[in-house]
């Protein structure tokens, strides 16, 4: 896409944002299911007012709610931080139509993954938010990509006109939302667009730096090749602790205390043994991949060795950062009667997108 981003000033600040919504909103999603599955509430079924039936009709809300406010989030930042971009109609024209595609196709991992996790007694938290992080990094990107294609190819007068449509839309899915009859959707929803709105403007941060950085990093194909599967790695792992955290406060396992007990120190150390394996296979990939499609050469490419040390020590630094947030976030919800499942895993993901990318740029330009 590094024509794309050079042709469609100010794209790569939505970028972030637009696969961490599609995170946040569908990792809560599969998070309050498993929660729900170890309650005994959850059945198998779309029926109204069943717990899947509630889970699905809200995250279809907030995903045409939030690609509008990420839309023009994205231009809001770029004006503020001086940036050149495309118009906000531009924004939001990519970032909703990326977001129905890209929402759409997750909304059905997530209920085929919980469908076939509930029958086959699987935990959800240990394999959910894997699963919708990685598809939904694979998914966002070219799903943007089409809409910029769209966006290129059409009169202006028919993105204005789509854009409006879009925005009267999502003011009409609010209100619907806020005024339906079921308790359950109002909740998430009241819980879910503060926080999922605050994320935005997180990772809106992220993809301003990357745009400030953006000449540096196409001068470092590796590098950016890197930056999806880095940032989605870190928010898998991100999820998979958020969501047993989540589960283990709802059951009583764990008790919200200010120094994490031996339950809680264990699973951090299982998360840094993970994060060992992912990050080193990042750093792997990332150059192969780099090399194999012909966007990097040998000699400009950095080393085996480089790309390797810069991916770890970026993750092993994201990794101690999400594991003790995610822990505060988890407790601090807890304690203030709110679900941990609506509100740790949007928060830790935006907060981690942010965090993985500084933490990234840092070994980036400690080791080159």
């Amino acid at each position: 896409m590094t024509d794309m981003l050079q042709l469609l000033p100010g794209l790569m600040i939505l970028i972030p944002p637009a696969i961490a919504m599609r995170g946040n909103v569908y990792s809560a999603l599969v998070s309050r299911l498993g929660t729900s599955m170890h309650l005994g509430l959850f059945s198998p079924t779309l029926k109204k007012g069943n717990v899947l039936y509630q889970n699905v009709y809200a995250s279809l809300l907030l995903t045409m709610i939030l690609s509008v406010i990420l839309g023009l989030l994205a231009k809001l930042m770029a004006n503020a931080f001086g940036i050149s971009s495309i118009s906000v109609y531009g924004f939001v024209l990519i970032s909703v139509i990326g977001g129905l595609i890209s929402g759409i196709t997750l909304l059905g991992i997530a209920i085929v993954v919980s469908i076939i996790g509930y029958r086959r007694n699987w935990n959800l938290d240990n394999i959910s938010s894997p699963i919708i992080t990685s598809a939904g990094d694979m998914i966002t990107i070219p799903s943007l990509f089409l809409a910029a294609v769209l966006l290129q190819k059409s009169p202006d007068v028919f993105v204005t006109i789509l854009s409006t449509l879009f925005v009267f839309v999502a003011v009409l899915c609010l209100v619907k939302g806020m005024k339906s009859d079921d308790s359950a959707i109002r909740r998430i929803l009241i819980e879910s667009i503060p926080m999922l709105f605050l994320c935005g403007i997180l990772c809106t941060f992220a993809g301003i730096t990357l745009d400030i950085k953006l000449k540096s990093l196409i001068a470092i194909p590796a590098i950016l090749v890197a930056i999806p599967p880095f940032l989605g790695e870190s928010n898998a792992l991100g999820g998979i602790l958020s969501a047993r955290l989540s589960s283990m406060l709802h059951i009583g396992t764990i008790n919200p205390q200010c120094v994490p007990d031996k339950l809680v120190a264990s699973n951090f150390a299982v998360i840094y043994l993970f994060s060992i394996f992912v990050f080193l296979l990042v750093g792997v990939l990332s150059y192969f991949v780099s090399v194999l499609i012909g966007i990097s050469d040998i000699q400009s490419c950095p080393s085996i060795f480089e790309m390797l040390s810069i991916s770890l020590l970026g993750g092993l630094l994201c990794t101690t950062f999400l594991n003790f947030a995610s822990y505060y976030i988890a407790i601090i919800s807890f304690r203030f009667g709110l679900d941990p499942d609506n509100d740790t895993i949007p928060l830790i993901t935006s907060l981690t997108d942010v965090v993985g990318v500084l933490c990234l740029l840092f070994a980036m330009f400690l080791i080159l």
